[in-house]
């Protein structure tokens, strides 16, 4: 059975207005545009999953405190356990009864109870507790005519109280199904109105619900609800489809990570989950859900975007993409593709994390403009020497003039070291001296500067040679630690991450089986889980999302739309180049108003960029070969070229 851990996320879901409509689903297609809904704020809608009973009384207690009413709760039954999910919208709370873990009598008499004193039951779900049938449901203050409501009702029951209902008049607006010592029982909602547009259907297998669902999207219809139900170790589909405008998505066989990552995923294309399901899957929750979109998002714009992005994957045969896109300081877009774990079937997120790879070295840039704006360093302090940063910490043998003018600029920019610090990687940098880090050799930054100090000498004088080097931001890392009395990792996360309301990203694992409970597998027969992460912590060490890394570039970019971490003098001495560095000033590759940051190692490939238009955009990927062309370049050009073909940019901010 299940080893269940209670993930508790909370999804400020969001914004807005017109719905169009957009397909899930392999051969599901986009059509439609909709009519105007009150708008709405992105702490709107709420969802929790994997609850004890204790835990969703505490939350339907603390999100009612906050204005927040349920909207859905459905029990299951996994390891032993009744689980809860739920989903909450902001609104009136006052005209609600909430229920839950009641018998099937004790939910019988509140019914008629509330029924009397004129509150409308407008949802009910069933479940087992092991032994015996439970309910949970929601009352609401409002008129109680044309209702109908049965529960505990088997599957020949239901289809006849169906047909019954149908005949009167009356449209089924909710279903539950429940297995009960191994038997299907079900419970619906009924009100009186025409079931045009609606097609109901509950017994159905996996591959049944998947055929139902493409086949009925293509005529208009969307999954209004889905409830998910295990039978005698069989998982069972009930499901409610209707005609309408809007773009609305639906999933299910997710297991409990999947889910999580779908909800997230959802969330920053501007949906929220409208309907959630748990079931037993054999050794772990399994879940459905369906979701629409509440942004003003055009469904063509999304569409195009989305089919050039999925068109390089499938011409690169790249496992995932992630992507982001800010315009004007506002997180308008993100989104993952593919997978992330291919192996086992782990979609990416735009909150799955990715080895940053080079895009590292902009946030070790803002770290030292950070110490440099609150006076601990100057940007032309020498690096070695007594009574100079890093002192005679390093190496045995005694440093030389070049070695002793080297300042923190210098490492900044890439015109410290020459042809001895470079990265020795492309055909035009190779010689014999050789990568300084040699990545995939385990040890400590000490034997690491040490080694190179003392075997190696820079080949040019310091500020009048450009090479770009991996070795120079290690040590940029080594002064920050020096400065700060605080690893390099440690200060980072609190002066520099925390400040941009980034709490995940930390320097990656070496290991595949210790890597963060988002981060993908990164894939590539030159095998990435050789190099050595902790090494190359400043440098290339970072993990993050797509959304993290838009949280950054919002803090840190000069645009007064989002406060920036850093002052405006700050950033534009950080974004200033010399004649010696060419394009590159500290940090960032700045040509005219944009500035990019690339990053490449073995499984992983990514890009940063800030344009002078207001747009900002990342992509990451989990795939890499030395030998194979890269895919970065045709990456950036569809993103480049679906950014321009966006006709209308919705005013939301995902963040």
């Amino acid at each position: 059975m299940m080893n269940t851990k209670t993930k508790l996320a909370l999804w400020g879901m969001i914004l807005l207005v017109a719905f169009s409509f957009a397909g899930t689903k392999k051969g599901e297609s986009a059509k439609n545009e909709a009519t105007l809904f009150a708008p709405k704020t992105p702490s709107d809608y709420a969802a929790r999953h994997a609850l004890s009973s204790a835990q969703y009384q505490t939350e339907v207690t603390n999100f009612h405190n906050a204005g927040y009413k349920l909207t859905y709760v459905d029990g299951y039954y996994v390891n032993g356990k009744i689980k809860f999910a739920a989903l909450w919208k902001k609104g009136e709370t006052s005209t609600l009864i909430l229920r839950h873990n009641l018998t099937s009598d004790q939910y019988q008499n509140e019914v008629t109870k509330n029924h009397k004193n004129g509150y409308r039951l407008i949802h009910v779900d069933g479940y087992s507790d092991g032994n015996k049938d439970r309910y949970a449901a929601i009352w609401n203050k409002q008129s109680t005519s044309g209702l109908r409501a049965r529960h505990r009702m088997t599957g020949t029951e239901y289809t006849a109280e169906f047909q019954k209902n149908k005949q009167d008049g009356f449209r089924l607006v909710h279903i539950s199904g429940y297995g009960v010592n191994g038997k299907a029982y079900y419970a619906g909602i009924w009100q009186k109105a025409s079931s045009l547009g609606v097609v109901t259907r509950h017994g159905l297998t996996s591959k049944q619900y998947q055929e139902t669902v493409a086949t009925y999207w293509k005529q208009g219809y969307h999954v209004a609800q889905v409830d998910s139900y295990d039978v005698q170790n069989k998982v069972y589909y009930a499901c409610i489809l209707e005609k309408g405008l809007g773009q609305f998505s639906a999933r299910h066989d997710m297991n409990p990570k999947n889910y999580q990552l779908e909800v997230e995923n959802h969330y920053y294309q501007g949906y929220v989950p409208i309907s959630v399901s748990g079931h037993d899957a054999g050794n772990e929750a399994g879940y459905a859900a369906a979701f629409k979109n509440v942004t003003t998002w055009k469904s063509s714009d999304i569409n195009q975007l989305d089919a050039k992005i999925s068109k390089v994957m499938k011409e690169y045969k790249l496992p995932s993409v992630a992507i982001g896109i800010v315009k004007d300081g506002k997180l308008v877009y993100a989104k993952g593709y593919g997978y992330g774990n291919k192996e086992d079937k782990i979609i990416a997120s735009a909150t799955s994390q990715y080895r940053l790879a080079s895009i590292s070295k902009p946030i070790t840039a803002v770290a030292i403009m950070k110490l440099v704006e609150q006076k601990k360093l100057k940007l032309n302090d020498k690096v070695f020497g007594k009574n100079k940063i890093l002192g005679e910490k390093y190496g045995t043998k005694q440093y030389n003039a070049r070695e002793k003018a080297i300042t923190v600029k210098q490492l900044l920019m890439h015109t410290a070291g020459g042809d001895s610090w470079d990265n020795n990687t492309t055909p035009e940098d190779k010689d014999a001296l050789g990568d300084p880090m040699s990545l995939r050799t385990k040890e400590s930054f000490n034997k690491l500067i040490k080694r190179v100090l003392d075997n190696t000498n820079p080949t040019h004088k310091p500020g009048s040679y450009w090479q770009y080097s991996n070795f120079g931001y290690c040590l940029l890392g080594r002064i920050i630690e020096v400065k700060t009395g605080m690893s390099y990792e440690k200060y980072v996360r609190k002066h520099i991450l925390k400040p941009c309301n980034i709490t995940d990203m930390k320097i990656g694992a070496l290991e595949k089986k210790k890597r963060a409970y988002r981060e993908v597998v990164y894939y590539s027969k030159d095998k990435p889980y050789e190099l050595q992460m902790n090494k190359m912590d400043s440098h290339g060490g970072w993990i993050a999302s797509a959304v993290d890394m838009m949280r950054f570039i919002v803090h840190v970019d000069g645009d007064p739309s989002k406060k920036d971490i850093l002052k405006k003098t700050t950033v534009t001495k950080m974004a200033t180049k010399s004649a010696v560095s060419g394009n590159y000033a500290k940090g960032w590759t700045v040509v005219g108003s944009t500035w990019t940051h690339g990053g490449v190692m073995t499984g992983t490939n990514t890009l940063l960029k800030k344009k002078g238009n207001g747009i900002s955009y990342i992509i990451l990927t989990n795939f890499r070969e030395s030998d194979k062309e890269s895919h970065r370049n045709d990456l950036e050009k569809a993103m480049e070229d679906g950014i321009k073909a966006i006709k209308f940019w919705p005013n939301l901010d995902l963040f």
